[in-house]
């Protein structure tokens, strides 16, 4: 019996041991379109994760692909990072959703045209505006406060709404003693 107690409260210290800890960083690159996803070569992902430079809005939309980079986080999980428009013609990303454009490494580039091989694009109408300035702003919604009455003070409504308020508070008050 003591043998049994001893392998099982060391198998309970190695369970509660912290795991080893696994490298973070990108696993994996989808570029995908409208008819599916290929992967991106994995050692082109891994070196070429940080291979973009800032470079100039493109003219005008044009058909594109969805990148979607998957890395492992501090919890070891694999989860999507980031999503990522790719105009293959202009050669430039962006972020989903986002305005500014960058330009990937020539050796990424040439991975995911290599990857997009068989893959038809989306249409560039589903790419928005690929303006490299915000929006311009619009109003939504118009705030009028209630007028004051012609003695600059609150609107008389108020007024009669804080007595009727004060009466009650103080009917309960009597009621209470």
């Amino acid at each position: 019996m003591r043998h049994v107690t001893a392998v099982a409260i060391a198998l309970a210290a190695l369970a509660a041991l912290p795991a080893a800890a696994t490298a973070k960083g990108p696993v994996a690159m989808s570029v995908c379109g409208a008819n599916g996803c290929h992967r991106v070569e994995r050692a082109t992902v891994r070196d070429g994760v940080d291979g973009y430079a800032r470079a100039a809005a493109p003219r005008a939309a044009e058909p594109f692909f969805t990148l979607r980079e998957r890395a492992r986080v501090s919890s070891g999980r694999v989860v999507e990072v980031f999503a990522l428009d790719w105009l293959p013609s202009a050669g430039l990303t962006r972020a989903y959703g986002e305005r500014s454009w960058t330009r990937p490494s020539p050796a990424l580039a040439a991975a995911l045209r290599r990857a997009a091989g068989g893959l038809r694009p989306h249409r560039a109408a589903e790419l928005g505006s690929v303006a490299d300035r915000p929006p311009t702003a619009r109003v939504v919604e118009v705030f009028a406060p209630a007028k004051d009455d012609a003695r600059g003070g609150p609107p008389g409504g108020a007024i009669a709404g804080a007595l009727a308020l004060a009466g009650l508070l103080g009917l309960a008050v009597a009621r209470r003693r």
